[in-house]
């Protein structure tokens, strides 16, 4: 998955080509942030890249160039133990509170309200809800009425 991320593709179109959801693709990107200790999904892809470039380096293999250049991390990142024979030397990297993840990472809305225009899509579905409401209010209030009326001459 992370090879498709460093190729720029998106969330959904990782999905399609995994067979998963974007939702999953997400989570996965956000589990990663939190290994590698970064903070963005360009900072995932740059990590993960240089992993590769230091793996292929050790193997004698020729490696391609970074696709992310620039980043904001501070600090070069620790080593990464594949094996996983080093975890009790390496300090454990936290991961980002789980508040901001939230904030950050998961939609509540449907992506048709995101985007370009998404704005313009929120604004419809407020006015049609807006609508669909007074319309319910006038009938009950027709149907109020009807009702007194019928008691009313019986």
């Amino acid at each position: 998955m992370l090879d498709l991320l460093i190729a720029h593709k998106t969330s959904k179109e990782i999905a399609r080509e995994l067979g998963i959801s974007p939702h999953t693709v997400d989570q996965r990107i956000q589990f990663a942030k939190g290994k590698l200790g970064v903070d963005s999904r360009g900072e995932v892809a740059q990590a993960y890249r240089l992993l590769l470039d230091a793996v292929a380096r050790t193997h004698g293999e020729p490696s391609e160039p970074l696709a992310y250049e620039e980043t904001r991390i501070a600090a070069p990142l620790p080593p990464v133990d594949i094996d996983g024979a080093n975890d009790a030397a390496q300090p454990p990297v936290s991961a980002p509170p789980p508040e901001r993840a939230v904030a950050e990472d998961y939609r509540v809305a449907p992506d048709l309200f995101e985007g370009r225009n998404g704005t313009v899509m929120r604004l419809g579905a407020i006015a049609v809800l807006a609508v669909l409401l007074v319309f319910v209010a006038l009938g009950s209030v027709m149907m109020f009425d009807q009702l007194s009326r019928t008691l009313v001459a019986g």
